[in-house]
């Protein structure tokens, strides 16, 4: 009986240290830390993959329990592509296919591992023996990531034993929640920074969203001004040649959920609110179980600004899109089905 309460005490203690966890900076200490202690590990780490189309995985975030913190910086220069544990997290991160739940791998149960590369060459070296690693899959406004957990035994230390395996696997919930909660964070906060900056420079967008009658859903003022939607001073629609124009560029998006385009509008009696040509960047969705098309305009000039802004971050191409909604005054859950984002 006193053992069950103390288990049950243990428990509600490391549960609570977790999710104290509120910033990746107390990712060490809040979690880390205590799982390793439980798991009776030597040594942890924590780090964060992202996948870029032109230079392949970005190690970013990393977080280090244990005497060899410079086994975290030669892991993340390379070595992890050696790793055949990590391998089948970094196939998922490339492939852009559907989601998987975060899930526990074991080092010793991959045929040969002992005698890769991987061994001889970094764990060895760093006097790690046994692995045992959980992966979690995230997907948020800034594109897909990837958190790998490892935690390690020394060759002296025995090999984890299946109880263990269990308990890593039964605190996965707990993991997950705490990690996606930190990735959600820090796409809120640099979608802030982006647009922030965006409105530093004046370069506010437009946006419209048409059913597939072409009707107008929802927009924002400056995308209905830019298309000759709405005139200043009256409530009044100027849908025919505008629409038309519309109607036909639509026409030749190639059909499908998830459809992008991008065309340039000219503007045949442009005034001073308005530009002689717009740049019009067109996404498909459904909802509702209708098509919706989102209009995303801007000006030749604002577009300049904006991606002067994105290359002044080092923006990805995937979050140059997440800025650009965002300037258009779109809200988290419309980026989401707008960019296929659950």
């Amino acid at each position: 009986m006193e053992n069950s309460t103390s288990r049950s005490l243990a428990s509600v203690e490391l549960f609570g240290r977790v999710l104290s966890c509120t910033s990746f900076e107390d990712l060490a200490t809040c979690l880390l830390e205590p799982v390793a202690t439980t798991l009776d590990a030597n040594s942890s780490v924590s780090l964060q993959f992202f996948d870029l189309p032109a230079n392949g995985h970005l190690v970013g975030r990393r977080s280090y329990v244990g005497h060899y913190p410079r086994s975290v910086e030669v892991y993340a220069e390379g070595v992890y592509n050696l790793d055949p544990v990590l391998k089948p997290s970094l196939q998922w991160l490339h492939s852009g296919s559907a989601d998987q739940g975060a899930y526990v791998s074991l080092l010793s149960q991959i045929p040969g591992w002992h005698d890769q590369a991987y061994y001889r060459e970094f764990l060895f070296e760093f006097n790690i023996r046994h692995v045992l690693a959980v992966a979690v899959p995230v997907r948020s406004a800034l594109g897909s990531q990837m958190f790998c957990l490892g935690f390690h035994r020394t060759h002296e230390a025995q090999p984890f034993c299946s109880d263990q395996v269990r308990q890593l696997q039964a605190l996965v919930p707990l993991i997950q929640t705490v990690i996606c909660n930190l990735a959600y964070r820090e796409s809120v906060a640099l979608s802030g920074t982006i647009l922030d900056t965006v409105c530093d420079c004046h370069a506010g967008l437009g946006f419209v969203i048409l059913d597939d009658d072409l009707l107008v859903r929802h927009a924002n003022r400056r995308g209905l001004m830019q298309l000759g939607l709405y005139e200043s001073g009256s409530r009044g629609m100027q849908a025919a040649g505008v629409l038309g124009e519309l109607r036909q560029r639509l026409l030749d998006i190639e059909a499908g959920v998830g459809r992008r385009g991008r065309f340039t509008l000219p503007i045949s009696q442009p005034h001073l609110h308005m530009p002689s040509q717009l740049d019009v960047d067109v996404r498909t969705f459904r909802a509702n179980s209708r098509t919706y098309y989102l209009l995303v305009t801007s000006e030749r000039s604002d577009r300049k600004r904006l991606d002067d802004c994105c290359a002044a971050f080092g923006l990805s191409e995937r979050q140059s899109e997440v800025a650009r909604l965002v300037c258009a005054g779109q809200g988290n859950g419309h980026i989401s089905r707008t960019l296929g984002i659950t």
